[in-house]
């Protein structure tokens, strides 16, 4: 199953979960006993990344200069590597979002609206229980 980003929204969950499945399933593992996705916002970041790839949006050299360059822009200012903020999946998004920025695909203005609408919003709404179990994709699932 192919899908654009623009296109991939139209499709219903299940068909949504197939393709991240499909991007994500094969992948080479972790270490044992390592997560390689802390949190579940970092799965999203990532697969995003890649069905904006797959889809043609950007090129994948691109997006790993702009990785890269966010990565030297914190590591510059954190000299030391000692800050407990550091997160390679924020370097993600911010290499997504600049690729993508780039591409024409979407617009700063647009991103930063929506940044402060999420921000915004309450972290439990429309949440009617919480789900604190890490994600995990079961490749034997299709």
């Amino acid at each position: 199953m192919t899908a654009t980003m623009t296109d991939l929204h139209t499709l219903p969950v299940d068909a949504r979960r197939q393709v991240v499945e499909q991007l994500v399933c094969g992948l080479p593992g972790g270490r044992p006993g390592e997560l390689s996705f802390e949190q579940p916002w970092e799965i999203r970041a990532f697969a995003l990344a890649l069905a904006a790839h797959k889809a043609g949006e950007y090129r994948w050299p691109a997006f790993q200069g702009a990785l890269i360059d966010s990565i030297k822009e914190w590591e510059t200012q954190n000299p030391g590597l000692t800050d407990p903020s550091w997160s390679y999946y924020e370097h993600w998004v911010t290499a997504l979002e600049t690729v993508l920025g780039e591409a024409g695909v979407i617009e700063s203005s647009t991103v930063e609206e929506r940044t402060q609408e999420v921000l915004a919003t309450p972290a439990n709404r429309n949440h009617h229980e919480a789900h604190l179990e890490p994600i995990a994709i079961d490749p034997a699932r299709n």
